[in-house]
């Protein structure tokens, strides 16, 4: 006899990617290509992107800046200087037991952040709760003069105010905005990789 129960997996399924389909749709375009651009000046003035999360956002922080070295790039042209400031653990833990733990980020920027440069913050709640290493590096980027990139979820939270360019996930889910935020990187990747292609085409 068949079972016409819908298979609880399967529907769990369908609304995830639905879920995302939806909020794909919903993310701000004009604020992902103005975080291209962004990203693009800063390695046409030779600057520096430092890339930053907790957590998962913390592997989307190295994704970020491994594509950034390498992916975008044509052959033969420089990449782009991009650190990721949790990939030295030992410096990471070092400030972190030394100091202030909210200013684990800023001084590792102190002496070295220029107005060319970019950080690039990336939190699933903004910066709100445990995360305030990523609020005062994004207010010391403002401070130095420096552009500053947020991705977020929820109601974005303080990261979202206050960087130059922010992306917000508009969902209150984890799992969610986790993903997308990789969607997004790879869809920055994707802009900036052509933009590039074309410069040296046209150069």
């Amino acid at each position: 006899m068949m079972n016409n129960a819908a298979d609880p997996t399967e529907s769990a399924i369908s609304r995830f990617l639905d879920e995302t389909a939806g909020l794909l749709r919903r993310l701000d375009r004009p604020a992902i290509a103005q975080a291209k651009t962004i990203l693009l000046e800063c390695h046409t003035h030779r600057g520096r992107v430092y890339t930053l999360g907790n957590g998962g956002s913390a592997s989307t922080a190295q994704h970020f800046a491994c594509d950034l070295a390498k992916y975008v790039i044509p052959p033969g042209q420089p990449p782009f200087d991009v650190r990721c400031l949790t990939d030295n653990i030992s410096l990471y833990t070092a400030w972190a037991n030394d100091a202030n733990r909210d200013d684990v980020f800023v001084n590792q920027l102190r002496g070295l952040l220029t107005p060319n440069d970019v950080v690039l913050a990336i939190s699933v709640h903004g910066g709100k709760g445990f995360s305030n290493d990523l609020i005062r590096a994004i207010r010391f980027a403002n401070e130095t003069g420096a552009r500053s990139i947020a991705l977020v979820g929820f109601d974005g939270g303080p990261l979202h105010r206050e960087a130059s360019c922010s992306i917000l996930v508009p969902v209150e889910s984890t799992p969610q905005t986790e993903a997308i935020h990789l969607v997004i990187e790879h869809l920055l990747m994707q802009l900036i990789k052509d933009d590039l292609a074309k410069t040296i085409a046209h150069g």
